[in-house]
């Protein structure tokens, strides 16, 4: 007799695809928090490297790095390039710039795309990138010259208030500005010389500067990458780090806020394009500013004076977060509000 052979019946096969589907939906949220810790962690790390390599400078320099010179004449990216063990790179670039040398205010070679820094401002150094952001390998050509210059993921505590450092007034209450760790050292700017940032300059600040303690004093934090909408006509300069509107962060909006950064040009804005932070264009250059904003769930890593990394969520009072902003704001802040 010939030995009958049984297999699975259509049913028996559904089931077990089910199953095998709703252990994948089991699994797929695990696997992907543990990839996103891990992600974190780098960037943890990375803040972390950034950090001692800022306490190196001052260590070197006895004053904190440049936040900015000028709009396009080097950022903090650059002048801490030696200290974290990128020495040739910086070895590249040229210091001499400024609005008064080169091809003019716009187009010098001198300036962060150009000609002579160009081989800088295109180069990726892994330190300033957060693995969360997928989004942030994207470069940006300037204007006609056909050069591609790159983003990133950090920037650098520019206070309370705005990017140029001023009181800003809501209604009948002005905010006073209540110091930062960086400023702009300034550069000539035959533009506009009459509007702090980079018409005037500021002495770059100490370790004494700081009496609101450096527990309670952010360095650094993170930005989502802009992603440009067209080539050439409406990008989106967030992350664009080289340039000198681009590397910092003010108090005034909380993490990842649904309100606007206010940028320079509504042709520096591509909201709400692929998924891009909301912007909008000042209403005046005084009125410049950009919040701190990433990809990992709940918040954002803050590097904090002290050289600690710590992850503040987006709930955090905006009191709170504007205080860790400020430098000699006296603010006391309660060890259980962030």
């Amino acid at each position: 007799m010939r030995k009958i052979r049984r297999g699975f019946t259509l049913i028996e096969l559904l089931v077990v695809i089910a199953i095998i589907a709703v252990l994948i939906a089991l699994l797929l949220p695990a696997v992907q928090s543990a990839r996103e810790a891990a992600r974190r962690a780098q960037c943890v790390n990375n803040l972390k490297q950034i950090g001692l390599g800022m306490h190196n400078y001052i260590s070197a320099n006895s004053t904190f790095a440049p936040g900015i010179k000028g709009c396009c004449w080097g950022t903090w990216l650059v002048f801490v390039l030696p200290f974290i063990e990128q020495q040739p790179l910086f070895n590249s670039w040229n210091t001499y710039g400024s609005t008064l040398v080169g091809g003019g205010p716009l187009d010098g070679d001198f300036r962060y795309a150009g000609a002579v820094n160009i081989t800088v401002t295109s180069s990726r150094v892994n330190t300033y990138y957060c693995p969360t952001d997928g989004g942030n390998q994207t470069v940006q050509g300037i204007s006609n010259l056909g050069r591609q210059v790159t983003s990133h993921n950090y920037l650098v505590n520019f206070g309370n208030t705005t990017i140029m450092q001023t009181p800003i007034t809501v209604g009948s209450i002005t905010y006073q500005f209540l110091g930062a760790p960086f400023s702009d050292v300034g550069s000539p700017d035959a533009i506009s010389p009459s509007f702090k940032g980079t018409g005037t300059s500021e002495p770059t600040v100490g370790f004494q500067s700081i009496t609101d303690g450096t527990s309670n004093t952010m360095f650094t934090s993170e930005v989502t990458v802009g992603q440009p909408q067209a080539a050439g006509t409406q990008y989106d300069l967030r992350g664009f780090s080289w340039w000198g509107f681009g590397p910092m962060f003010t108090g005034w909006l909380g993490p990842n806020s649904t309100l606007p950064d206010n940028m320079q040009s509504s042709g520096y804005c591509s909201y709400p394009y692929q998924n891009n932070p909301p912007c909008i264009q000042a209403s005046s250059i005084l009125l410049m500013w950009q919040g701190a904003r990433s990809r990992h769930p709940g918040g954002v890593n803050a590097g904090m004076a002290d050289g600690s990394v710590k992850f503040l969520k987006n709930s955090i009072s905006l009191n709170v977060w504007s205080a860790l902003s400020t430098t000699h704001g006296g603010e006391v802040i309660s060890s259980d509000a962030y």
